[in-house]
């Protein structure tokens, strides 16, 4: 779709399940890892250079040169380098501070919400299948996962339940305070 016309490129992945961490590369043409991941034909990722690890103990339970991951059963996932951005966001959106609950994982960190009348409405109005987490800190001490910072996680839309701090301030609109040509980095 969007990376047709790109070079291919080696994306080192971290992808987390319920149960296993799994770590590899993934070969594609699109820039922006939301955009792997929240294509609308994609079921699978396939890796090359696999590890398959236990949630917890980080004992390694098998090794690949090639594996298929099943989008629904992961939780989230980041890149493991660098990864191409574009300077602008396609969409407006809203920056604002949330508390992601993924059993057994606890993801804190900044979400990106269209704009909407109220902010109920913009939590509503998402449908994208994985929701791109900035400055994230993700953990789940019940199996033994410290805190992990990354810039860019992206959480499974449908094993998330999303929790926003009562007061936060909501714009309805884009207004004048906003920019999409500020000149920063927008990592997905």
């Amino acid at each position: 779709m969007f990376g047709s016309f790109n070079p291919v490129q080696e994306l080192p992945l971290t992808l987390v399940t319920d149960r296993l961490v799994v770590q590899g590369t993934v070969l594609t043409r699109v820039r922006r890892l939301t955009d792997l991941v929240n294509e609308p034909d994609t079921t699978h990722l396939i890796l090359q250079d696999t590890t398959f690890m236990e949630l917890g103990s980080r004992r390694v339970v098998a090794n690949g040169g090639a594996a298929q991951i099943r989008l629904s059963d992961v939780l989230f996932v980041h890149s493991n380098g660098p990864t191409e951005s574009a300077s602008n966001m396609r969409m407006p959106k809203q920056p604002v501070k949330a508390t992601l609950l993924l059993p057994p994982f606890t993801v804190e960190g900044t979400i990106h919400l269209p704009y909407e009348s109220e902010l109920r409405v913009a939590l509503d109005a998402y449908g994208d299948r994985f929701v791109p987490v900035t400055g994230a800190k993700y953990w789940a001490y019940g199996v033994a996962e410290s805190p992990n910072y990354v810039d860019l996680l992206v959480v499974n839309h449908a094993r998330a339940h999303v929790c926003i701090a009562a007061g936060v301030e909501w714009r309805g609109d884009a207004g004048p305070a906003h920019s999409d040509s500020d000149g920063g980095s927008n990592p997905w």
